[in-house]
């Protein structure tokens, strides 16, 4: 996902418009094209991934089943001053998407057994947005975070990746462009 064969620049793996607004996760099938900057996901019966929105000034989480090998893929909503965070209990991962990251609420998440995945509030130069008011280019930093399970190596790898976004604000084009790509491998406990 997100990877260039030969000489070609890596790509970013970014969402399309998502399902819903709600506090938990959706239950997604993921368009899984190569090489593809803009994936899309729709709700599903039979899913293969799950997203968690977020919510202004609050949190939102989920709960995944680890005994079902379904689901492969996780994805949660652009981060842009929020954290992302993660504990394990009764054979399920607790994903939460923090929407306020202070300290306050970090000591929240810690006192509640999660554990942080990438907190992008921690770099300011890394959540950047100006617009060019002679070429009306906007320019943003953000990050993209997603997750594959890997069922057969009892791991889940959230990968946080750091994109530039260029908006041409006159004609609505976009580019994207791969700054960084950070990954956390999570080994599920022991059963």
């Amino acid at each position: 996902m997100g990877n260039a064969s030969g000489r070609q620049k890596q790509k970013p793996l970014i969402l399309g418009p998502a399902p819903g607004s709600g506090m938990g996760v959706y239950a997604v099938t993921f368009d899984t094209l190569e090489d593809r900057e803009l994936a899309t996901l729709e709700e599903s019966r039979s899913p293969d991934a799950f997203y968690l929105p977020w919510k202004s000034g609050d949190v939102t989480e989920g709960g995944i089943d680890l005994t079902t090998d379904t689901v492969t893929y996780f994805f949660t909503a652009n981060l842009s001053g929020c954290s992302l965070w993660y504990k394990f209990q009764d054979g399920r991962i607790f994903i939460r998407h923090e929407a306020r990251t202070d300290s306050a609420s970090q000591n929240l998440h810690k006192l509640a057994g999660f554990k942080c995945v990438v907190d992008s509030s921690l770099n300011p130069d890394d959540v950047q947005l100006s617009v060019d008011p002679e070429t009306m280019v906007r320019k943003a930093r953000y990050y993209v975070v997603y997750a594959i399970f890997d069922h057969e190596a009892r791991q889940v790898e959230f990968r946080a990746q750091l994109v530039a976004q260029q908006t041409n604000l006159l004609n609505r084009q976009e580019s994207y462009e791969l700054v960084k790509v950070t990954a956390v491998a999570v080994k599920f406990p022991k059963a």
